[in-house]
């Protein structure tokens, strides 16, 4: 904690610069409170670590976790970067909902609650602190210790189950991180996950000295990382049904009663889409089931509607062959991802649409010969629907 009141309910900010001999002389005679829950508090001066106030019991009624030095120090340069360039008030108490965060921001007309969070939190406590900053109009911002950012690969990550919970999404999938060490703003963006905790993403790396608080949010990147979800995919192909779990097994098992072999599953399922963070179960699999079904019950210059997709996964989705992924706060539906993954169908040429909710299935799904024809398959069908994909935005 860096703020605490006098007596006399004067706020006292460790970010005022003090000098070791001002907070030594404060320590000896000064008495204070925490400004939520009033209980004494001492002044620890730090020469190693950074001078903080602690309880002197162990709980406050407002503030349940300990901070570590690494948050202390992070949550203080970022104040301080804030400070030179919005109106940013440090451990800013809201009585309304007995809430502090870390940061409280004001630009223009949004205010943001900023969490600077280094510690695990419980996906409970995280839906109780963001609900409490929403249900007063607070725009709750949520930036992770950069300890935790698992880089795998020039665009690959790996993301554990909590992380998730700290999803934005607004031109696209982002998550945010500070690294008080290397004092480096970070942002990873249109992330995409290729299975439940793997995932491919942007990574993007800002300098609070040369970037303010609003560029930090709006300033985007391009997704360039398509070969590597090629390369992933081919090593999916090889080696997913060496360790199968319940989904993969099943996939198997639906693989054999078609005669498919296990690594020549269709081209066809495997496409990064924007909304795929909605779903644990890797996107070549969720998707390589509806190819499946859709043609179970369909055959080539027949109809599908979108309806009927929908209940082919959602029958996937009850036999638990299909995991969605909890993203709390996230108000898209399924059916986004489902749209997405039959928009890319219809630039592969499976599908072509024949009314706002109706298409016809042009031909079947691609089953290679061989591995070799695999591979090559994928990478001309990814050339294929990324080169539809730019000639839409021209």
């Amino acid at each position: 904690m860096l703020v605490a009141k006098t007596a006399h309910n004067h706020l006292v900010s460790l970010a005022s610069g003090f000098t070791e001999a001002e907070l030594r002389r404060l320590q000896k005679t000064g008495a204070f409170y925490c400004p939520a829950c009033n209980e004494s508090v001492m002044l620890r001066v730090g020469i190693k670590r950074c001078s903080h106030f602690a309880h002197r019991k162990k709980e406050c009624t407002v503030d349940q976790e300990g901070e570590s030095d690494y948050h202390v120090r992070g949550k203080l340069q970022l104040f301080r970067w804030l400070k030179t360039h919005t109106s940013a008030q440090l451990e800013h108490y809201l009585p309304q909902i007995q809430q502090r965060p870390d940061l409280f921001v004001e630009v223009g007309k949004t205010a943001y609650a900023l969490e600077f969070q280094c510690a695990s939190l419980s996906t409970e406590a995280f839906i109780q602190r963001t609900s409490g900053y929403k249900s007063q109009g607070y725009y709750p911002f949520w930036v992770m210790g950069a300890k935790r950012l698992k880089r795998l690969g020039t665009s690959l990550f790996r993301l554990s189950p909590q992380e998730w919970q700290y999803l934005t999404v607004s031109e696209s999938p982002t998550l945010y991180y500070f690294s008080p060490f290397t004092n480096e703003l970070i942002k990873l963006e249109h992330i995409i996950p290729f299975s439940s905790q793997i995932a491919f993403a942007e990574l993007k790396i800002f300098t609070p000295n040369s970037h303010t608080f609003s560029e930090w949010l709006t300033l985007h990147t391009s997704p360039s990382y398509h070969e590597g979800w090629i390369q992933k995919k081919r090593n999916f192909r090889t080696t997913y049904m060496l360790y199968p779990g319940l989904q993969h097994k099943h996939f198997l098992e639906k693989l054999y009663t078609l005669q498919i072999p296990p690594t020549h599953f269709p081209s066809e399922a495997g496409f990064p889409i924007p909304s795929a963070f909605m779903l644990e179960t890797p996107a070549v699999i969720w998707q390589a089931w509806l190819l499946l079904d859709i043609m179970h019950v369909k055959k080539v210059g027949e109809i599908v509607n979108l309806k009927q997709i929908y209940m082919q996964f959602s029958a996937r989705v009850r036999q638990k062959l299909i995991k969605l992924r909890s993203v709390p706060f996230m108000h898209s539906t399924i059916e986004k991802p489902l749209l997405e993954y039959v928009e890319v169908l219809c630039k592969l040429g499976f599908l072509s649409p024949v009314t706002y909710d109706s298409y016809r299935i042009e031909r079947g799904y691609t089953v290679p010969l061989l591995n070799s024809d695999a591979f090559l398959e994928d990478g001309l069908l990814m050339k294929k629907w990324l080169d539809q994909a730019k000639e839409v935005t021209r």
